[in-house]
């Protein structure tokens, strides 16, 4: 009954949200996309009535590189800096499109591929947060409204007008949530907090989260972080002399997860623009066929000077400011996990939230918060445990978390149709 709910939800908001992109004005502030479906479509294509009211406002900002990836000829993108635009997920969108990679059929096929990725997650969520918080925590009904209002954040969460298009943020939660939920299926906790982990769930441990966890990362590079999951686990598993579980799992896992970073981020690219392309490829390591410096890095760098504090000028104080909400509610659920409810098997997603916490305010383009924190789920779980508490505070005065959570709220229902006017218009923030 409450995945019905959760689809009625999704198809209600999803409904407002295209109904604020078909209203936008049809020319937007930026001239990239005219300059864009001038290229790949022709003009009476795209002067077609929806095409104009509704599926030329798809495309923007890094939504441009996705269809462009997804139409190449080669598999591989045109130019170097467009390796930055997951081309996973441009194959996906590649061969959903069954050999027609004519223009609007690519970008349709997109947006059908991403709801139905959004939507997927959703629900993935929603049984994700039935197994986190197990029966002995939460009673029954307890469980099932955390978890449909977890599923709901998600739905209309911070980053969701972006998620109209054709972006990757919703495969690469779909991806985390899966990963996520197996290896909660595999593993217990004792009395002390040790791990548990049964031999006949290895597959699901080791084999599943693994594939689930690395193609992730293969979607989005930040998704990198949810290694620290096998991290964690292997120095329980060290602590408690489990030494064949600790090196069959985890570091089996990990070691898997790493292999695959190093061949797609340094080996891979290395084979197709080295050594003539010079610049990041010049510097190898050991005189092997790779670079000292990851193909991703250096674009981040090269092309959007991404780096540490470069964010940080007196011209982007706004940025800060869009991503100061989220900001604070992923640095408050952390400590929420850490203190007040410190469960065991949140321990590895509250290092994870702090770590992306502090690599976007301080290397990062800080107000894609908003967006790339979608494949955690732990500050949705904060609001709605603590949105849950609401009820009972009637007629008293709200302070701390609960006043913190009352605010985000409020400040996500006037943010959802306001980013996704901005999306629309190609106005900032990106």
């Amino acid at each position: 009954m409450n995945v019905l709910k959760l689809i009625g939800v999704f198809a209600i908001v999803k409904s407002i949200q295209y109904l604020i992109v078909f209203l936008a004005p049809c020319v937007q502030f930026d001239t990239s996309t005219a300059l864009f479906l001038s290229k790949f479509a022709g003009q009476e294509e795209i002067n077609k009535w929806w095409n104009a009211r509704l599926w030329n406002k798809l495309v923007g900002w890094d939504a441009v590189y996705y269809l462009k990836n997804a139409m190449q000829p080669s598999l591989q993108p045109e130019y170097e800096h467009e390796n930055a635009f997951s081309p996973i997920w441009s194959q996906l969108i590649r061969a959903a499109c069954l050999g027609d990679l004519s223009f609007y059929h690519v970008l349709k096929t997109g947006v059908i591929v991403e709801n139905c990725l959004h939507l997927g997650a959703s629900i993935l969520l929603y049984f994700l947060t039935l197994s986190t918080f197990k029966v002995n925590t939460f009673g029954p009904q307890q469980r099932r409204l955390l978890a449909l209002k977890t599923a709901v954040l998600f739905i209309a969460g911070s980053g969701s007008g972006f998620f109209l298009g054709v972006y990757s943020e919703p495969l690469s939660a779909l991806l985390s949530f899966l990963g996520l939920l197996s290896r909660e299926i595999a593993v217990e906790y004792d009395l002390h907090g040790g791990l548990v982990v049964t031999w006949y769930k290895w597959p699901i441990y080791t084999l599943f989260s693994t594939i689930c966890f690395t193609a992730a990362f293969a979607v989005r590079p930040n998704c990198i972080l949810l290694g620290l999951y096998y991290i964690f686990d292997l120095y329980k598993l060290l602590t408690s002399r489990d030494y064949g579980k600790a090196i069959f799992m985890p570091l089996l896992s990990g070691f898997g997860m790493f292999c695959f970073f190093i061949y797609y981020q340094y080996y891979a690219p290395y084979q197709i623009y080295c050594p003539s392309r010079g610049a990041w490829c010049s510097n190898k390591i050991l005189d092997l066929p790779l670079s000292s410096q990851s193909l991703y890095n250096f674009i981040q760098g090269h092309y959007w000077n991404v780096g540490f504090l470069r964010y940080w000028t007196f011209n982007n104080i706004p940025n800060f400011l869009i991503a100061l909400p989220n900001a604070v509610i992923l640095w408050f659920s952390a400590i929420y996990f850490s203190h007040q409810y410190p469960y065991s098997n949140l321990k590895p997603l509250v290092l994870i939230t702090r770590f992306l916490l502090i690599i976007l305010i301080f290397f990062a383009h800080i107000q894609i918060i908003n967006r790339i924190s979608s494949f955690i789920p732990l500050h949705l779980w904060y609001i709605a445990h603590r949105h849950n508490r609401l009820k009972s505070m009637k007629g008293k005065k709200l302070k701390g978390d609960d006043r913190l959570v009352r605010f985000y709220v409020i400040w996500s229902i006037f943010w959802l149709p306001l980013q996704t006017a901005l999306f629309a218009s190609f106005l900032p923030p990106a």
